[in-house]
């Protein structure tokens, strides 16, 4: 007869603890093979191996969820371990990103003592079409989104940006042009053309930096980009609205691309 061990004798073989063991029954991943009238768990002892495989796949970022899944189907190994590479290196991508956006703002924190680098520039006078908002800075995605439903390209993508009416930082009630780059193929579709608006923005000289993240954070950098112009004594124009253009916008924050221009003297 197969000489069974006690979940204590268990966890000390598999160098745990005896209430993981318990907990793992209890979410069904390493089962006792016994349990007797007074509710005393046993086990083989080549259940040790199982308990090392679940810490190895544990080891790697496989849930608990995703390990009962695996020992109630059988499910291959090989594909399992593929699947967490294929994360594994875009977690290593994601943390490359991070760091390298940590270097830029060091960088510039010890030379201008900012965490942006801006250049400054002309913009020229280009076409959009648009639509009038009032509303909070959070919202912004979600009109970008209402707007491009209104939209048909024939070519590529809708590149959007919002216009800034109100001079001050103004998170929760501000006026904002939600806009589309009048780019070729671009049009308004039939049903909203009386609400989408045309017009021809003309921001001229401008000071601008380019984040690269997430866009709740844009505020942030605006104030770093106005932090820099008082630092370097950069006149900011009131006669033109701050916009910012959205030319990457993606569930991976590591590939999101948003520009922001301070129009200056």
């Amino acid at each position: 007869m197969e000489k069974l061990i006690t979940a204590g004798e268990l966890a000390g073989l598999a160098c745990t603890t005896k209430r993981t063991i318990h907990y793992y029954d209890q979410k069904n991943i390493l089962k006792p093979v016994r349990v007797d009238a007074q509710g005393y768990r046993y086990y083989r002892e080549s259940q040790v191996l199982d308990y090392q495989m679940i810490l190895l796949l544990q080891t790697y970022g496989v849930s608990l969820v995703e390990i009962t899944n695996f020992v109630k189907t059988r499910r291959n190994l090989y594909q399992l371990f593929q699947e967490k590479k294929f994360q594994v290196q875009h977690k290593i991508f994601e943390l490359q990103s991070y760091l390298n956006n940590i270097d830029h703002y060091m960088g510039n924190l010890k030379q201008n003592g900012t965490m942006v680098s801006p250049r400054i520039t002309t913009v020229r006078a280009f076409e959009i079409f648009y639509i009038e908002k009032f509303g909070s800075y959070a919202q912004i995605g979600k009109y970008c989104s209402e707007l491009s439903k209104m939209m048909a390209c024939n070519e590529g993508k809708l590149t959007t940006m919002a216009i800034f009416e109100d001079p001050t930082y103004q998170p929760r009630q501000s006026r904002i042009k939600i806009a589309v780059l009048a780019e070729r193929g671009v049009r308004i579709k039939r049903p909203y053309r009386k609400i989408v608006m045309h017009m021809r923005f003309a921001p001229g000289k401008v000071i601008t930096w380019i984040h690269n993240g997430s866009g709740s954070l844009l505020s942030l950098f605006w104030k770093e980009l106005e932090k820099y112009c008082r630092k370097n004594k950069i006149s900011v124009r009131k006669d033109t609205p701050d916009f910012e253009i959205y030319r990457e916008v993606n569930t991976d924050v590591t590939k999101q691309f948003f520009e922001i221009y301070l129009p200056i003297k």
